[in-house]
């Protein structure tokens, strides 16, 4: 075994070094021109899919290079068992992953520890090694693919992304990105055999490898049926996003209507006698649009930046305040000098109390955290409070200026402050003019319309059709769209005005892939909903939704995977246990395992690949 795995080594030390030399340079030319320890997730991405491209291709071509049926003879009838032999090739590729991925990022986090003032704490650490383990599954996955006895098998790259790599505290994700590590590892494993062609006999690997090619058909077949659908209906002239006048009283009509014509929709068909005049006054009327739209918030030791504010400027005293995760504290900064300008804590400049959350700088100079809303006293460096909410209740969007107002939105409440014209001081907190409570809660609530009459506010709430999109994941539920509008007095009082149906733009089915596999979509939106995200809206759970054609579509294509793994088997020399299992897999999960049954279970006759 040892033998084996210096001999790796030496096949690939020279590329490796190469490429560790080639990472660092590009990682001091970046980190010259942006600072790469506080990049968000997306301006990470390219990088990231660099890492997991590294790995795929190095198991491509280390252990492609023994496919060739002689040359795995020779591999296969070493004196060792299979087991030692994966170990030599998997440890060797760790050892020259690290090399090339591991070592440049931590020699540029000691580089700008020792050498800098900028902020870098240990979640950069961990978000290395993160990596590295990322490459690495796509480095075991491409040993399965390469030794498997179907192309297909390259879809199981599907699973890390859909299980292990999210947007969470990099200690929390040591859980999944272990769990998926082992579990890769198992797989690749057993398909290092002598036969290559030959059936998995016992049932726990064949499990093992077959959930996460289903997996990854699952994504695959909700994606190409996705692309179909939209194409098709480009082609037709019928896709309501690609139309010049999309379909009427739908929700694309509602988000491209001027937002004076939108709240006019809202009060259509009102009972209120006042509801004419005023929709003959919106047109004159400053009309604002806002909503939900913060959808999450930055979580402590979190593995890289949301697109968020986390830092601001003293352009006075040139600092340039960075947050950091480890000491939850703002440090200072001068990027004309690169020197430390010391710390800013929860009262300001010099406090050494840490933040109980980690902030986010918002516009008009401000800081925020979940519950709690500070001003940024520049003269006097200190952070004056101005909105404390109570336990339970959070911020869905950055607090907006608007008719004289601030304008507050919560998970249970609109809000509008004045200022308080009385207070002494400039950072006063503001005086509550009026609340409203969410008519439908904050779970699909899409965007807000607002306007000031002379007698009070008008306020309509669009609820959408249960589509969210948090980053490139995109989750569905079965709901109706609807519209509702309020009137708000002088004093507070709210009185609803008129509640109206919005129309889908498109079919269920189309976007909500339950029904493709109800126990894969299960399993693919649970990390989701078990790790803390720091999502302004938690995810709904919804096992079986309320649709009665969505429901059929599921139970008729399970059937049918069933019947098709029944034939498939049929006449076939399978031992009954493992018939069964399939049978019952298909039964369950549906067409991803009548696809991955075709795959890791041949046919008499059918050709192996070489």
């Amino acid at each position: 075994m040892n033998d084996l795995f210096r001999s790796e080594l030496r096949r690939f030390r020279g590329v490796a070094l190469l490429l560790a030399g080639l990472h660092l340079l590009g990682l001091l030319f970046v980190q010259r021109m942006h600072n790469l320890l506080q990049q968000t997730w997306f301006e990470a991405l390219p990088l990231f899919a660099l890492y997991l491209l590294l790995g795929l291709a190095l198991a491509l071509y280390q252990v492609g290079s023994y496919r060739k049926p002689s040359q795995w003879m020779w591999l296969m009838h070493r004196p060792l068992a299979p087991s030692r032999i994966f170990a030599a090739l998997s440890v060797s590729a760790l050892c020259l992953l690290a090399l090339v991925i591991l070592l440049p990022q931590w020699l540029l986090l000691f580089g700008a520890e020792a050498f800098t003032a900028r902020v870098v704490d240990l979640r950069h650490v961990l978000a290395a090694v993160h990596s590295l383990a990322y490459a690495m599954m796509a480095w075991l996955i491409g040993c399965h693919a390469v030794l498997s006895r179907h192309r297909a098998a390259i879809a199981v790259l599907a699973t890390p992304l859909l299980l292990a790599m999210h947007l969470v505290s990099v200690w929390w994700l040591l859980v999944p990105v272990s769990l998926m590590l082992a579990w890769l590892a198992v797989v690749a494993l057993h398909s290092v055999r002598a036969n290559r062609n030959e059936p998995l006999k016992r049932p726990l690997p064949l499990l093992l490898t077959a959930l996460p090619l289903q997996l990854g058909v699952f994504v695959l077949l909700f994606k190409l049926g996705q692309a179909g659908f939209v194409t098709t209906g480009i082609l037709l002239g019928t896709d309501p996003l690609n139309t010049e006048y999309p379909p009427q009283g739908g929700l694309i009509e509602l988000s491209r209507l001027p937002p004076h014509e939108a709240l006019g929709l809202g009060l259509a068909g009102s009972a209120d006698p006042r509801a004419d005049a005023w929709r003959e006054q919106l047109p004159l009327l400053e009309v604002e649009a806002f909503g939900p739209y913060l959808q999450r918030y930055p979580q402590r030791h979190q593995l890289l930046n949301l697109p968020l504010p986390a830092a601001f400027i003293d352009e006075e005293r040139s600092i340039v305040w960075t947050f950091s995760h480890d000491s939850m504290r703002f440090h200072g900064r001068d990027p004309r000098t690169g020197a430390a300008r010391g710390e800013w804590g929860l009262a300001g400049a010099g406090d050494a109390q840490p933040f109980a959350e980690v902030p986010i700088a918002a516009p008009e100079g401000h800081l925020m955290t979940r519950d709690a809303l500070f001003a940024i006293d520049d003269e006097a460096q200190r952070l004056q409070p101005l909105l404390r909410l109570p336990a339970g209740e959070w911020f869905t969007e950055i607090p907006q200026h608007a008719f004289g107002r601030l304008l507050v939105m919560t998970n249970q409440r609109l809000m509008a402050y004045r200022p308080d014209r009385a207070a002494t001081q400039a950072h006063a907190p503001p005086v509550l003019d009026w609340q409203l409570e969410l008519p439908r809660g904050i779970g699909r609530l899409d965007s807000v319309l607002l306007t000031q009459l002379m007698e009070g506010w008008l306020v309509s709430f669009v609820h959408g059709d249960g589509m969210r999109q948090i980053g490139f994941s995109q989750f569905a539920q079965v709901a109706d769209p609807l519209q509702c509008t309020v009137f708000i007095d002088e004093t507070g009082v709210a009185t609803p005005l008129h509640e109206r149906a919005v129309s889908r733009d498109y079919p269920l089915a189309s976007q909500l892939a339950w029904w493709i596999s109800p126990a894969l979509h299960a399993l693919s939106e649970w990390p989701d909903r078990a790790l803390d995200k720091g999502l302004t809206t938690p995810l709904e759970v919804e096992l079986w939704p309320n649709d009665r054609g969505i429901q059929l579509i599921a139970l008729l294509l399970l059937a049918a995977s069933a019947l098709g793994a029944w034939l498939w088997l049929r006449g076939e020399p399978v031992p009954p246990g493992r018939r069964r299992f399939w049978l019952a897999c298909c039964g369950l999960i549906g067409l991803p395992a009548l696809v991955s049954l075709i795959c890791l279970e041949p046919r008499r006759g059918a050709p192996s690949r070489p």
